[in-house]
């Protein structure tokens, strides 16, 4: 084929074009997962409208080069250097670049971005439709972008040389065309948007949704732990009563462990490492052999008996008892209440099957996968979706690829792949563990795809029908000027010739031009209407928001503000105080022998205290000012700005005292019964220290000597110099 002769103004300007191009593309715009848009394509149709096809190819080759040093994919010259001479010799048969650039991407260039993206790129099936259609939505949008800057500056409208048209066009093609394009444009812009800010809204209820399980579930599991950490504790101290009397351990061994069945079995142990008593015997062949078991190299052995501490090992396969895997918690027991003398260890296999229930009970959805890991990033429990072991390691690879998101992605199964295949969150436990929670990429990135195809086939749809209405109506409005020029027309004469046309004539105008007037102020109403429900919405969602996040920051049982609003408080109490160079009080309220009360009352009584105090609570400190906070348990926290320091002693003291004289009943066999409250606080200026714990650490230490003095006490310390 037989090239043109080389223009060097046109090859000037084709370069100039295609460095542009490159640059804008070294920076394409981000949108969602790897859709970006590269605008620098754009010179690439300028060139091809103006140029002709092989001048658009080299504007093309250029401007890709920024997309290849941003990607490092060679795919762009294919499929960008085909778009540029087919856009160019769709231009020379008088195609318009935006039809010319549809037909390409439907015919060409989609079914070539499928077979790329099957055997050449490492990417799932399930994300072909996604990639693909992002492309022609690209294509469209920087193509419509390149015809209305045409039209819009006027030296590339008048570009000396230009490809011209093979036959004039009329009036009525022009004028669809360009409605066509500015409605394409228009709609583009306007989908991209909405669903950019819709996929921005999915990833935020996403991450709040992940963050709000895994902090369930990482409560959920530290309760359980520290629970039959206690047990274990309790058990020790037990055993360390009754030392001396071996007959003993096996029953209350057994009591213990019928109790607790969250351990697999529980044992004990002699200072030889030999088992003493067992729970469930069953697990044993006989009593006999049971002593004949040693366990002095287990490592729940050494570090109690030993080291005189409560362990808690890593997860491991059980031996003796069974070959599950287990965690064991184990405790040391003494022969003297000094503890100078170790008698023995008394130990529990806690079973991981919990962790299970707890996940197989997610309240908050059920495609959702759950990956617990000890310090030694062991798996202890997994999901049975994702196919993981447990006591294997937990092998994973952070995603930072080339997908955009609001959200952290992690690869497990394809650590190398670009595509990440998980959301995530996680967050430790108390004694090194970590909990993870999984949530599968691919439905997010379904989502878009609808969104995206939604999209593309709602404006193939309203552009039919703008090309339609747009030509009728182009029509129209041609017909007064065909009808003048008819009149001077040579062949119009005799009875052919058309009756004169004046000023008033074009009626159809007129009508027209009526209609559209109704029509906008139809559109203007109805966006009025519009307007007032979403407003209309707008307050009833913040209503409901404040609802919410009322309901979030407050104690279900007591009513009471949580923990965490009033860390969250803190500041801005001590910014007031500050202000004001005025003191603040902070206090620990501990009831005393609370769980007496659940025993003794049940545990309807326990709650109906817990209310009842509350109650007193807010009545004693009832400013607007004064944060008043269930901290946990039997635990509350009162944080007092503007304090009185002569006073305060007494108001602590005050309330106290009324608590102990108040007479509270059972719900359930109406008994009455009393309740006393040790009280630990400390009054400072505002600028003592901005770090909360700090004032908690000195009303816990209050506390703590108010109980040790006998409890139902205040002690407080005051430092206001």
């Amino acid at each position: 084929m037989k090239l043109p002769s080389i223009n060097k103004q046109h090859l000037l300007f084709s370069i100039i074009l295609g460095i542009a191009g490159l640059l804008i593309n070294c920076y394409p715009i981000q949108f969602f997962a790897n859709v970006q848009f590269v605008l620098g394509n754009t010179v690439t149709v300028i060139a091809a409208v103006l140029m002709g096809p092989w001048y658009a190819f080299l504007t093309a080759m250029l401007a890709s080069t920024g997309l290849m040093i941003n990607w490092d994919s060679p795919h762009v010259y294919l499929f960008f250097g085909l778009e540029a001479l087919f856009l160019g010799y769709a231009r020379r048969r008088d195609i318009y670049a935006l039809y010319a650039d549809a037909i390409y991407w439907l015919v060409i260039g989609i079914p070539l971005v499928y077979l790329y993206v099957t055997f050449i790129m490492d990417i799932p099936s399930s994300h072909l439709g996604f990639i693909t259609s992002k492309q022609a939505v690209n294509g469209l949008v920087y193509t419509s972008l390149a015809s209305l800057l045409i039209l819009a500056i006027p030296k590339l409208w008048f570009f000396k040389d230009k490809v011209k048209d093979r036959q004039r066009r009329m009036l009525s093609s022009q004028l669809t065309y360009f409605f066509t394009l500015m409605v394409t444009l228009t709609l583009l812009f306007s989908a991209l948007i909405f669903n950019y800010y819709f996929l921005e809204r999915q990833q935020a209820m996403l991450k709040q949704n992940i963050n709000d399980a895994v902090s369930h579930l990482a409560t959920s599991a530290q309760n359980y732990i520290n629970g039959h950490k206690t047990v274990i504790a309790n058990a020790a101290n037990q055993l360390t009563i009754v030392a001396d009397d071996p007959l003993e351990w096996q029953p209350m061994l057994s009591n213990l462990h019928e109790s607790y069945p969250g351990f697999i079995s529980m044992l004990i142990a002699n200072p030889q490492a030999q088992i003493i008593a067992a729970s469930p015997v069953s697990r044993l062949l006989s009593n006999n052999q049971t002593r004949n078991i040693n366990i002095n190299d287990r490592d729940y052995f050494i570090e109690s008996f030993y080291n005189h501490r409560l362990f808690v090992s890593s997860v491991f396969q059980g031996r003796g008892f069974g070959n599950d895997a287990i965690i064991a918690m184990s405790a040391p027991f003494y022969t003297d209440e000094h503890h100078t003398t170790t008698a023995g260890i008394v130990e529990g296999s806690l079973d991981l099957n919990h962790f299970a229930h707890v996940d197989q009970n997610n309240e908050y959805a059920i495609d959702e996968s759950v990956v617990m890991v000890d310090e030694q990033n062991q798996i202890i429990y997994a999901s049975e979706k994702l196919g993981l072991s447990s006591l294997s390691q937990f092998k994973f690879v952070v995603n930072n690829g080339v997908y955009r998101t609001n959200l952290e992605l992690i690869n497990i199964e394809r650590p190398e792949s670009i595509v990440p295949e998980y959301i995530y969150a996680h967050q430790s436990l108390d004694n090194g563990w970590t909990v993870y929670i999984l949530k599968e990429f691919s439905p997010l990135l379904k989502l878009a795809e609808e969104q995206m195809f939604n999209s593309f086939l709602m404006l193939l749809i309203a552009l039919m029908c703008t090309f339609y209405i747009s030509k009728k109506l182009s029509a129209l409005l041609t017909v007064p000027l065909e009808a003048v020029a008819s009149q001077f027309s040579p062949s119009a004469s005799g009875q052919h010739k058309l009756p004169s046309i004046d000023e008033n004539s074009p009626k159809e105008v007129f009508s027209l031009y009526q209609r559209l007037l109704a029509s906008k102020q139809q559109l203007i109403d109805h966006q009025v209407e519009l307007e007032e429900t979403v407003a209309r919405r707008t307050e009833e969602l913040e209503t409901a928001n404040k609802k919410l996040k009322e309901l979030v920051d407050r104690d279900p049982l007591t009513g009471l503000y949580n923990r965490r609003y009033a860390e969250r408080k803190f500041n801005e109490l001590l910014d007031f105080c500050l202000r004001s160079d005025q003191a603040i009080t902070v206090a620990v309220l501990d009831l005393d022998f609370f769980k007496d009360i659940n025993d003794n009352y049940g545990h309807l009584a326990g709650d109906e205290c817990l209310r009842i105090f509350a109650q007193l609570l807010q009545k004693y400190f009832k400013r607007d000012i004064d944060i008043v906070s269930r901290y946990g348990g039997e635990e509350f926290l009162l944080m007092l700005p503007l304090t009185n320091a002569l006073h305060i002693e007494h108001h602590l003291n005050s309330f106290r005292e009324a608590l102990a004289q108040l007479s509270m009943v059972s719900p359930e066999d109406k008994r009455s019964f009393n309740v006393t409250v040790s009280i630990g606080a400390i009054t400072a200026n505002a600028d003592y220290s901005i770090d909360l714990d700090k004032w908690i650490k000195v009303a816990d230490d209050n506390l703590y000597q108010a109980k040790q003095d006998g409890r139902n006490k205040t002690v407080i310390n005051i430092m206001t110099e």
